[in-house]
């Protein structure tokens, strides 16, 4: 039986979905001190009581060139405050485990996380405030949903998330020179690491690996589903 889907009521139901960023991470920390009227001000030892001493935590996120993003994405919470010690950090070290960079979430080194590559999206704090216009609203933060290897890794996971392609010699730039050989070969190889990422990236679904494959012409040129190294990177990945 087939099932009716009515636009309206679709409509009517509808939620803005999340968009999720993908690039490289910088963060920078610094004691700070917070005065009334001015905001964050470097902390003095000579001036300031340790009791008012805070940690300003800066965090950049700069996304690939495929994204097109035109703005700045960065946010600078306090260290002490829930958005960092109850939302951003949480999902940092989960996206840490979840890549096996550590097993353990305290594990986490934030310096080895500076400068890594990472697909994050905004959320809410709770926090409300008014808006220029007199307009209630909330105010957001990073929530990290994934730690990638590489650059590479990072941008063959948006074009497998959201099916878009990569420009080919872009992608291939982006990629480690694998191999010594020159030419052909040198191609060659350099796609088959793209198909590695891929596979990882979908724990080794063939049916959706095989659909990215002939998607993109800089693999399809070389492999399919069935190529001897492709299927052992799907039985590696089923192991």
């Amino acid at each position: 039986m087939m099932t009716t889907v009515d636009p309206w009521d679709v409509a009517s139901t509808a939620t803005v979905a999340p968009r999720s960023y993908y690039g490289q991470l910088r963060l920078d920390m610094w004691f700070c001190v917070l005065q009334k009227g001015v905001g964050k001000v470097p902390f003095d030892d000579g001036q300031h009581s340790p009791d008012d001493r805070r940690t300003s935590v800066d965090i950049h996120l700069i996304p690939i060139a495929e994204q097109n993003v035109a703005f700045e994405l960065k946010r600078e919470p306090i260290a002490e405050s829930r958005e960092w010690a109850g939302i951003v950090l949480p999902s940092l070290q989960q996206a840490a485990v979840d890549a096996g960079m550590i097993s353990d979430p305290k594990e986490i080194d934030l310096r080895k996380m500076n400068g890594a590559w990472v697909k994050a999206e905004f959320v809410g704090t709770g926090r409300k405030y008014r808006g220029r216009d007199g307009t209630e609203r909330e105010s957001t933060t990073f929530k990290f949903l994934a730690v990638y290897a590489d650059e590479a890794a990072c941008r063959a996971a948006y074009a497998a998330d959201t099916g878009r392609l990569l420009d080919d010699d872009d992608a291939f730039d982006a990629l480690p020179a694998a191999g010594g050989g020159n030419g052909n070969t040198k191609e060659r190889e350099t796609a088959l690491q793209f198909v590695k990422v891929l596979v990882q990236q979908h724990k080794g679904d063939r049916a959706v690996v095989a659909e990215q494959i002939a998607a993109m012409p800089m693999l399809s040129k070389w492999f399919t589903i069935d190529s001897p190294e492709v299927v052992q990177l799907l039985q590696e990945a089923a192991a």
